[in-house]
């Protein structure tokens, strides 16, 4: 694990906004695990999904783009392939606003998108699950 997760942990313990890049409704993906805990523990979420264009096809609103967010955010969780990470950090750093915190699920990391982002003040978590690590709340 990459970055401050303990911090990571305390803001999705603490009734946080999220936006969930890559959000999926389909059970049998960890993203809705993670989307059900996040919800479970009071947490705010909005679904990034372009397949969605805007739809909410269930209980989570879902936008096409982060830039379709209407409030900031205090965390982006991040459900993509590390290969979509530089072309993540241009999109975040467009916005008008900065979230505390990028987190990026298991498996997902890049060195140069955490840099970029943290040289911006924003505090990066690569290659955790908050859902794995829920039982140290």
């Amino acid at each position: 694990m990459f970055g401050p997760v303990s911090e990571g942990m305390r803001l999705f313990h603490g009734k946080s906004s999220v936006a969930v890049v890559g959000y999926s409704e389909n059970p049998a993906r960890i993203v809705g695990k993670v989307t059900a805990f996040l919800l479970e523990e009071g947490n705010r979420v909005t679904g990034i999904n372009p397949k969605f264009n805007g739809s909410t096809p269930g209980k989570v609103p879902v936008k096409a783009r982060l830039a379709d967010l209407e409030q900031p955010v205090d965390i982006i969780q991040v459900f993509r392939n590390s290969d979509h990470l530089p072309a993540l950090a241009d999109e975040i750093l467009a916005l008008k606003w900065r979230p505390k915190m990028v987190w990026c699920q298991q498996g997902v990391f890049h060195f140069l998108f955490q840099e970029r982002l943290e040289n911006e003040g924003i505090q990066v978590v690569m290659d955790a699950c908050p859902y794995a690590l829920r039982s140290y709340l």
